[in-house]
């Protein structure tokens, strides 16, 4: 089972609410509002004002500045346990109103492009487990402090409205271990993994069906009704999930017969590294969504009897021909003769 949240591209903005919880922190931690005026652009009076939607790229750059001023400290864990679950604004009310875990969570995943125009949420579930991550492409600017915060927020939310807080198999974290500290482990209440392609929250599958404290079906969905007419009010949006966005900038490359990684990371504008983790989320490697793309681009160009099959491997790509044939039989389970020797496929293309 896979849900997924959208992400909004005009104009991204990061809700008031978490900007100013994060200006009041690191001034708390001894960086001066002159500092982040100097690298932000933006006044106390702005980074405070309740009803603005600020640029995205605000709170990361005010946590550049904190981890410059304290390197070894675990920086997103010592905010999440000082601040108020407002820091997610009307949606934390929403959720203690849900009848189960899941259906909170599932509150969660929808609403949760309002913190931040270009959050991606993606949802997982296996028999034993479900997994939440947690992108946005501002991670590359704070090393995923933002992210990590979100996520410690959301632990510590889940844990009011549950009453219970075994209900994670483990955590994983982009960032390394702080050397001989106990923070993470104190914090979390389970494993943690770092040094993971993302940030996320791994959950015990059983406990999606544990009720909520407080279930109120009928404030529970007249918040929803307010989460949606906020949702409409923001900036003009455009519902593309970040994996159309991935298959779009491959479209676009191989328009000009570039099927690199490297060439998809400038297209996406973030760093390799960035980008396959960005794939990750999406549950899917940077080389399975090029292969698609690939085998796609393939059995339209197959149609065409007149194309050559070192023709249409140079097209994709490929170094020769053989390289192409192996390809293609390892998506199609046939080689490019046979399936143009079977019409009935071609004429589905």
């Amino acid at each position: 089972m896979v849900r997924q949240s959208g992400s909004r591209l005009s104009q991204p903005k990061t809700l008031a609410s978490i900007v100013a919880n994060t200006y009041t922190y690191a001034v708390s931690r001894g960086v001066s509002s002159s500092r982040i005026h100097a690298l932000t652009g933006l006044l106390r009076t702005s980074l405070l004002d309740p009803d603005a939607r600020l640029p995205e790229e605000i709170v990361p750059m005010m946590w550049t500045l904190l981890r410059e001023a304290h390197p070894a400290q675990v920086l997103t864990l010592h905010m999440a346990e000082g601040t108020p679950l407002s820091y997610f604004g009307l949606l934390a009310q929403c959720l203690q109103y849900a009848d189960t875990l899941d259906a909170a969570l599932e509150t969660f995943i929808r609403y949760g492009p309002m913190l931040s125009d270009r959050l991606c949420l993606n949802w997982r579930e296996s028999d034993s487990e479900a997994i939440l991550r947690l992108y946005h492409p501002t991670d590359e600017i704070d090393g995923g402090c933002s992210s990590e915060v979100t996520l410690a927020m959301l632990k510590q939310l889940i844990q009011s409205i549950i009453g219970v807080d075994d209900f994670l198999v483990r955590v994983e974290l982009v960032r390394s271990p702080h050397q001989g500290s106990q923070t993470d482990h104190d914090f979390w209440g389970t494993s943690v993994c770092f040094q993971q392609p993302g940030n996320a929250l791994v959950f015990h599958r059983a406990a999606l069906d544990w009720p909520v404290l407080q279930p109120d079906s009928h404030l529970f969905k007249y918040i929803q009704n307010n989460l949606e007419l906020q949702l409409k009010a923001c900036e003009p949006i455009s519902h593309v999930s970040p994996l159309s966005e991935l298959q779009a900038a491959i479209a676009r490359n191989a328009e000009s017969g570039d099927y690199t990684a490297e060439a998809l990371a400038r297209a996406m504008n973030m760093s390799l590294r960035a980008l396959q983790r960005l794939a990750k989320a999406q549950g899917f490697t940077i080389r399975q969504l090029i292969d698609n793309a690939r085998e796609e681009r393939a059995r339209q160009l197959l149609v065409d009897s007149t194309l050559g099959v070192e023709v249409i491997s140079s097209e994709l790509g490929y170094s020769d021909d053989r390289a192409f044939r192996r390809a293609f039989k390892r998506w199609a389970g046939q080689t490019p003769a046979e399936f143009r020797r079977q019409p009935d496929k071609c004429e589905k293309i």
